[in-house]
């Protein structure tokens, strides 16, 4: 057999370490869990004595002295002792009770231990498909990290939606590089074999996590077309959650200081209407994410107020996403209109340092606004933006 390059043996050596130290805590915690709960058929191994767990072990050898076939036998016995290496032991658990958690278990550690990652990587995906395996999903995620694991992975692509939601949960769990799996997560899409609350899970761990470029590229791929820098700006479509589309405040409404809607308007479709109710206000009260390069940009739009009460008024801001808490721009307060479409204009410069996403927001244009609550109706409509000539 040809000697492996360097990085890949590190790699196998490193995930074999990382996998054998996580299956023996976790069958150490399985069986600390039934002595705990008293409740498994795993309960007469319970001994806090090493005498006693010798004892249980000799017992479970005469057992299967006695029955070969006693499956219960042999997989009690590599419960006892998860941290040892009996090849015999583990070839009579598996002849007889494959599929067991436990056998999996260790089936898949020694198919690491042995370097054969083809076949530990079958068995991994079976302990999370069929078992739901919290710790083999932990393998796979740190599987999935590197190059090497994530070709490893790529041919199981075609059932991704059975196990690839819980390795990407687990990947965030240990802080492990989001951004990492995109290229399986987005063939996985191609494939149709990754459904859509799961691109959405994945979405929001992206952008919570600051993996921004990810994240937009991801919604690139979820619509598989070209976008406008500001989606869904005349607010004619229903709002897709978790991506780079409108985002309101999530309070229950018998709370909400503002109540979103969409109602069709004659000669203009479908528009956004802000009621507001009096009560403290969640800001932003609208939102979205827009992926922008620096330099200069034309905001502008249309806007109406009914019997609107305000002393302040509202103002689009544009925010950077770096981490930093002030605005690059905010337009001009917003008044009550007494129902007549106005129109409303922002010129504002992205500088180099502000990242590659900015949030265009709806607020108030004085904080003690947002403690006391608004009145009235606000409407936008025919909203767009676009480069602006230096």
């Amino acid at each position: 057999m040809p000697s492996l390059p360097y990085a890949n043996r590190a790699f196998q050596l490193a995930l074999a370490v990382a996998a054998v130290a996580i299956f023996w805590l976790a069958a150490s915690a399985h069986l600390e869990r039934t002595c705990t709960l008293l409740d498994t058929p795993y309960l007469p191994l319970c001994s806090a004595s090493t005498p006693s767990v010798t004892a249980s072990a000799e017992e479970l050898r005469r057992r299967i002295a006695r029955n070969p076939g006693d499956s219960d036998a042999w997989t009690k016995l590599m419960v006892l002792q998860p941290g040892v290496r009996n090849d015999a032991l583990l070839r009579g658990a598996t002849q007889l009770a494959p599929n067991n958690p436990n056998v999996l278990r260790s089936r898949a550690g020694r198919a690491l231990e042995r370097r054969d990652m083809p076949a530990a990587v079958a068995l991994l995906l079976e302990m999370v498909r069929y078992r739901n395996s919290g710790e083999a999903a932990q393998v796979l995620a740190q599987m999935m990290a590197s190059a090497e694991g994530a070709a490893l992975l790529r041919p199981q692509l075609a059932d991704a939606k059975e196990w690839l939601p819980q390795v990407l949960a687990s990947t965030a769990a240990q802080k492990l590089p989001l951004g990492r799996p995109l290229p399986l997560v987005l063939e996985a899409i191609e494939k149709d074999s990754f459904p859509p609350e799961a691109q959405r899970s994945y979405m929001r761990s992206l952008k919570s996590g600051g993996y921004w470029l990810d994240a937009y590229g991801l919604w690139l791929a979820q619509h598989k077309q070209e976008l406008p820098l500001l989606y869904n700006a005349s607010f004619d479509e229903a709002f897709e959650p978790d991506g780079f589309d409108w985002e309101f405040p999530v309070v229950a409404r018998s709370r909400a200081g503002s109540l979103m809607d969409q109602p069709a308007v004659a000669r203009r479709g479908r528009v956004l209407e802000i009621e507001f109710t009096g009560r403290h206000l969640a800001r932003p009260m609208a939102g979205q994410y827009v992926f922008v390069a620096p330099g200069s940009y034309r905001f502008r739009g249309d806007y109406m107020g009914a019997k609107f009460r305000s002393q302040e008024g509202l103002v689009w801001a544009v925010r950077c996403m770096n981490g930093g808490n002030g605005a690059v721009a905010r337009s001009q307060p917003l008044q009550d209109t007494g129902t007549v479409w106005r129109s409303f204009e922002l010129l504002f410069n992205v500088p180099d340092n502000c990242g590659p996403v900015v949030s265009i927001q709806l607020d108030v244009a004085a904080d003690f606004e947002a403690a006391v609550g608004l009145r009235g109706t606000m409407s936008f409509d025919s909203l767009s933006l676009v480069r602006a000539p230096h």
